[in-house]
């Protein structure tokens, strides 16, 4: 056997049984607003898409952040605390608030801004799900823990079927521009008013018992082009909105009221409404109102 064989065959054997060291320390997720680079402790990370960077083996403690945007344009230049876990996510908010998380984050190839997780009500909590509305500053997407709900117009979006509990609430204008991105504490069995304002926070502005409101309805009317919509005399939407959702409707009768501003035409009606239903009205200037559907409120 060849001498340089006789020596390769020990150290083979060496090394297979030899057991791979872990790397100690923290995975460390960085998710940005927008298109990133971050160096976190001095060191570059993997890139897992265009606004999240994983750092593995993070030592726990005060660790420097720099994060920059495209052109190099400094986004972030503070310290994160770190916490002594396997997992942690650092996210950075539109107001350049920097918000630290234990646990796991979102696997490599999750689109941006979803991230299902959320934390859960402790033990003995109700776990009666909740329907929450977002109300922004402009034109506005909004997902409520990385998914969509239901737009009730420019400004305003509908979450229905929402778990009691820390939820993450974010928002995008137009081109995509981050808006807002925070996190509020949602009650169980109950209509909760969102707001986001222009500093990146979210405000939880009104609540409602879904229990005590369980006998008032919904009226959902789509236009086939802008309109205004009014409820028994009152504006309830704007005159350049295509849906309009009027909320917490009496039942009995009622009269519906829309405007065309283009058309310069309006079209009115007298509707009866049952407690606790979800009506769906079109409404046209030539063929007035037809109601579409009709269904017991919170229905799927």
């Amino acid at each position: 056997m060849p001498m340089s064989l006789r020596w390769l065959l020990p150290s083979l054997a060496l090394l297979l049984s030899t057991p791979a060291l872990a790397e100690e320390g923290v995975t460390v997720r960085v998710r940005c607003t927008e298109k990133c680079t971050a160096v976190l402790a001095g060191k570059q990370g993997r890139r897992v898409d265009d606004v999240t960077w994983e750092f593995q083996g993070v030592e726990p403690g005060q660790r420097r952040l720099e994060v920059t945007g495209l052109l190099g344009r400094p986004l972030v230049s503070s310290f994160a605390e770190i916490p002594d876990v396997t997992e942690a996510s650092v996210i950075l908010t539109s107001n350049k608030r920097i918000v630290v998380e234990r646990g796991s984050t979102v696997a490599p190839g999750t689109p941006a801004w979803a991230d299902p997780k959320g934390a859960k009500p402790g033990a003995g909590s109700s776990r009666e799900k909740s329907v929450a509305v977002v109300h922004c500053t402009e034109e506005c997407t909004v997902l409520l823990d990385g998914r969509s709900g239901m737009r009730r117009d420019k400004w305003t979006w509908e979450f229905r079927d929402v778990e009691p509990g820390r939820r993450r609430v974010e928002a995008t204008g137009l081109i995509d521009r981050p808006l807002f991105l925070d996190y509020v504490d949602m009650p169980a069995g109950s209509e909760v008013a969102l707001y986001g304002d222009s500093k990146g926070r979210v405000t939880l502005t009104d609540r409602k018992d879904l229990r005590a409101a369980g006998t008032k309805s919904r009226l959902n009317v789509r236009c086939q082009k802008p309109c205004a919509v009014s409820l028994d005399g009152t504006r309830r939407g704007t005159s350049d909105a295509s849906t309009v959702v009027l909320e917490d409707v009496k039942p009995g009768p009622h009269e519906l009221q829309v405007d065309f501003p283009l058309g310069r035409r309006m079209r009115r009606t007298t509707l009866e409404v049952s407690a606790g239903t979800e009506v769906f009205i079109t409404a046209s200037e030539g063929s007035g109102f037809q109601v579409t559907n009709t269904k017991p409120l919170g229905a799927r």
